[in-house]
């Protein structure tokens, strides 16, 4: 269900019909953010369906003048995903964001929305269980929050999903993403895979591509999880070198699906 904060429209192309998740990251040391989306697929082929998610991001705490307090984003956003042709399927996604950066200063708030398209099929590959997918994504496409621009972007990615056997499933994935505001335009990249093992399982690896000074650099990343339908639990951990964003970074998560 957190395909809401990526490409919700990769969503119509699950097994499943509904789903919900929560996780909580804490980000170098002193950051924090709590997420938490559901998404549900509308008639018997689910070939459309509403999404909806909620982030919570908290900046580190400040002291001016014996004052405390601790400035933070939150969004919510709502998306609609459907089927348009064979493998191919479409998402819109409009998000509210509200920020404070002092509890005296006023609260500024700001509209998005995101695109997303994904194309998907499957191979002559493991009795032709196995599929592959490419997706389009254009996101944060809006007017600037509290006099700052929003990190629209322009992403491109693709996937290979393998299932071995009931048992074993290989997923490997690749994507680029392009940041057009000015002040932080480049160009980062990720690639990722996870194992499905004995049924329960589940590892995880990546590596994430970027500029140190207009994003937050180049860092990996190592996770695993338990995958015991409906339920599903994964715990994930950056590999950064201390002055990148990332050090100190770990996120657990916990969903249920039907």
């Amino acid at each position: 269900s957190t395909a809401i904060f990526h490409n919700a429209s990769t969503i119509v192309f699950s097994q499943e019909v509904m789903g919900a998740s929560y996780s909580y990251a804490g980000i170098n040391k002193d950051f924090a953010m709590h997420s938490a989306s559901v998404f549900y697929k509308i008639g018997r082929e689910g070939n459309h369906g509403f999404t909806a998610g909620f982030r919570h991001f908290k900046d580190p705490e400040q002291n001016i003048g014996g004052d405390t307090f601790r400035p933070y984003i939150w969004d919510l956003e709502a998306g609609y995903f459907r089927n348009i042709a064979k493998n191919l399927s479409v998402s819109l996604t409009f998000r509210y964001l509200h920020t404070k950066a002092w509890q005296d200063a006023d609260s500024k708030n700001s509209l998005c929305l995101d695109f997303g398209a994904t194309y998907h099929r499957n191979m002559a590959l493991l009795d032709e269980m196995a599929s592959w997918s490419i997706g389009f994504q254009a996101a944060n496409l809006g007017k600037k929050l509290d006099g700052y621009k929003l990190p629209a972007t322009l992403g491109l990615g693709g996937a290979i999903d393998l299932p071995f056997s009931m048992e074993n499933r290989l997923q490997v994935a690749l994507d680029f993403n392009y940041l057009l505001p000015s002040e932080i335009r480049h160009l980062q990249a990720g690639i990722g895979a996870e194992y499905n093992f004995l049924k329960y399982g589940v590892a995880r690896a990546g590596y994430h591509f970027g500029d140190k000074d207009k994003g937050i650099g180049n860092y990996g990343t190592v996770g695993c999880g338990i995958n015991f339908w409906p339920i599903r639990a994964d715990f994930s951990y950056a590999l950064a070198g201390k002055e990148c964003f990332m050090h100190r970074t770990w996120q657990l998560g916990i969903g249920i699906v039907f």
